[in-house]
């Protein structure tokens, strides 16, 4: 779990906007858009003092679990959650973020780790 989160946060540093769409639907885009708020909202809500690193650290291993779930190849899940991940920073304010954050991540812990 340790590498693919690993694997993520290179492919986030180093993913570019050229690359073509993936686009996952129905439970599947539930589980994405869960593992990108989970994973890269939760690290940035982490950075700016607003959740604990205990909360961030099982924020980190929920997206994990969460993207080993998802159709596709590791690079294909990589660019996906690159994509609904900027995508969701690009649409929200922080507080935006927290909000969405809050209202979400206990779901997608409960749907998608079990």
């Amino acid at each position: 779990m340790r590498s693919l989160f690993q694997t993520t946060a290179l492919c986030l540093a180093m993913a570019t906007p050229a690359c073509a769409d993936i686009v996952f639907q129905g439970r599947d885009a539930q589980g994405l858009h869960c593992a990108s708020m989970l994973l890269v909202v939760g690290a940035t809500l982490e950075g700016l003092g607003a959740i604990s690193p205990s909360e961030g650290r099982k924020s980190t291993q929920a997206a994990a679990i969460i993207m080993q779930q998802l159709p596709g190849t590791d690079a294909e899940k990589l660019q996906a959650i690159y994509q609904r991940s900027d995508k969701i920073m690009a649409t929200r304010t922080t507080l935006q973020l927290f909000d969405e954050f809050s209202s979400i991540s206990r779901w997608c812990i409960r749907e998608f780790s079990g």
